[in-house]
């Protein structure tokens, strides 16, 4: 095992522990990156560190925050500085999905996917960024959606958080432009995840089955994205071509499709 030292660089990973966010946290332990994983104060935080140290010869500290309290940012900015961590990947993946009709969801519902998914990236983003900037090349990734390119009924603050991060990360790379920094959104479609949002996602129909990825898939696809100084990156070429297609639909027909294919998830 390594020994921790000043000089040495690590990726921090928010929302690490499952999901995409643990599929980068393995993928990044894969090219021998340390990591720092921030996740909820969950048993899967631990679980994930040590398969990842079993597995890979790279050094994993974790560190159980909800990152919807509002000093939370602040103390992972702190908890860095004061173990003399220093930060060459910063990835904002911690965030909340889910479907809803808006005016029966509750408050806590749509305050938390805009706490989480909104104002913690952005002010993590803010918090590292000086220190980003002092090296000679230095990352952050994104994790956005595909449902930043829509109006999705049922998922209304959902998706309008996801393109506040895909608008937030392109202009902020575009200011980044003569730094050391690159910033990549990535925007996957349908990912599994766990069983949950598997079946969420199987209400859809055949085309959407055809398009959804792997987790592990997804990660690799972003970090060679992210490596790549790409700005956006859409997994999967079938994506990729849904994309170009709704970009000629009428809005209207568009629309009436997609709140047909959303109100299923809602049963």
């Amino acid at each position: 095992m390594k020994n921790d030292s000043i000089n040495q660089y690590f990726a921090l990973i928010t929302g690490g522990s499952m999901g995409i966010g643990r599929a980068i946290a393995y993928e990044c332990a894969g090219r021998n990156m340390n990591l720092l994983i921030v996740s909820l104060p969950e048993p899967e935080l631990e679980i994930t560190a040590d398969n990842i140290r079993k597995k890979y010869n790279v050094i994993v500290h974790t560190l159980a925050i909800d990152l919807t309290e509002r000093d939370a940012p602040e103390k992972v900015y702190a908890w860095c500085k004061e173990n003399h961590w220093q930060i060459n990947i910063l990835v904002n993946n911690a965030g909340r999905a889910g479907t809803a009709v808006f005016e029966d969801s509750s408050f806590e519902y749509n305050d938390i996917r805009i706490q989480l998914n909104i104002r913690a990236l952005v002010c993590l983003t803010y918090l590292f960024l000086k220190d980003l900037k002092i090296l000679d090349r230095s990352y952050i990734l994104n994790v956005g959606s595909f449902s930043a390119f829509y109006s999705i009924p049922y998922k209304s603050v959902y998706c309008a958080s996801k393109a506040f991060v895909l608008r937030f990360s392109r202009a902020l790379n575009a200011e980044l432009k003569n730094t050391s920094v690159s910033i990549t959104v990535v925007c996957p479609n349908g990912v599994k995840t766990n069983p949950d949002t598997y079946k969420r996602i199987s209400t859809h129909g055949l085309l959407t089955k055809l398009v959804i990825l792997s987790a592990e898939e997804v990660a690799r696809i972003a970090v060679n994205g992210m490596f790549k100084n790409k700005v956006v990156v859409i997994p999967g070429f079938l994506n990729k071509l849904l994309l170009i297609i709704s970009k000629v639909i009428p809005p209207g027909i568009a629309e009436r499709r997609i709140v047909k294919i959303f109100k299923k998830e809602l049963i």
